[in-house]
């Protein structure tokens, strides 16, 4: 707890907190086909200033830091981001704050399967083989990510040096946590972000390919 307590204060851009607390009994609402979430011990909940740049989308970023620090230390996680109950929420928004996300934590009964995803090339407006490694990589880590019912909402384009990323909801969770997948595969390579204007939620540069 103090190892996730610890994740939690680090990942967090600024305008978001996460705040870690038992969680409640019946927080979570069930949903057909998707199914509910039993035996959680505690619960992560994801705040946003409200007056920030896109701050779902940063929520998303902070807390899918948060989950792949959490999925390191062998939890098993869960972002909800509407089936909960409001009223059963144990921990306080501060001013001008709204609760983005709720993400369940603890210990996986079964070993779960592999979610299906959609092909690479699907997700890209040109073929993602004619780009370069780097762009490719951070392209399939975007593949990856988590997203509302597993929709994998985001599209992605490349030239001169830049991927961006598509959506038809700039200010979103799921857009949040594509950004964060895009960062995470970039390890060392020297590279800068910038938001980008309608559609596009935001661009990667690479500075200087390896």
């Amino acid at each position: 707890l103090a190892a996730l307590n610890y994740a939690a204060a680090r990942v967090c851009l600024p305008g978001t907190r996460i705040v870690i607390a038992d969680c409640p009994e019946k927080l979570f609402i069930p949903l057909p086909v998707v199914g509910g979430i039993r035996g959680a011990e505690k619960v992560a909940y994801v705040f946003a200033q409200e007056s920030a740049a896109l701050p779902l989308t940063l929520a998303g970023v902070s807390g899918e830091a948060f989950v792949l620090e959490a999925a390191a230390m062998g939890l098993g996680t869960c972002w909800v981001t509407g089936s909960y109950r409001l009223a059963l929420v144990n921990a306080e928004a501060q001013e001008g704050e709204r609760l983005a996300a709720v993400i369940a934590l603890g210990l996986t009964a079964q070993e779960m399967p592999a979610r299906k995803r959609k092909p690479l090339a699907q997700l890209c407006l040109t073929d993602p083989v004619s780009w370069p490694a780097w762009a490719y990589k951070a392209a399939d880590a975007v593949r990856q990510a988590p997203s509302a019912v597993n929709l994998q909402p985001w599209r992605l384009s490349y030239s001169q040096r830049t991927l961006r990323l598509l959506g038809k909801r700039t200010n979103s969770v799921d857009m949040g946590i594509a950004m964060l997948h895009m960062e995470a595969a970039m390890g060392n390579l020297p590279h800068a972000w910038a938001w980008g204007e309608g559609k596009c939620v935001a661009h990667l540069i690479v500075e200087a390919e390896a």
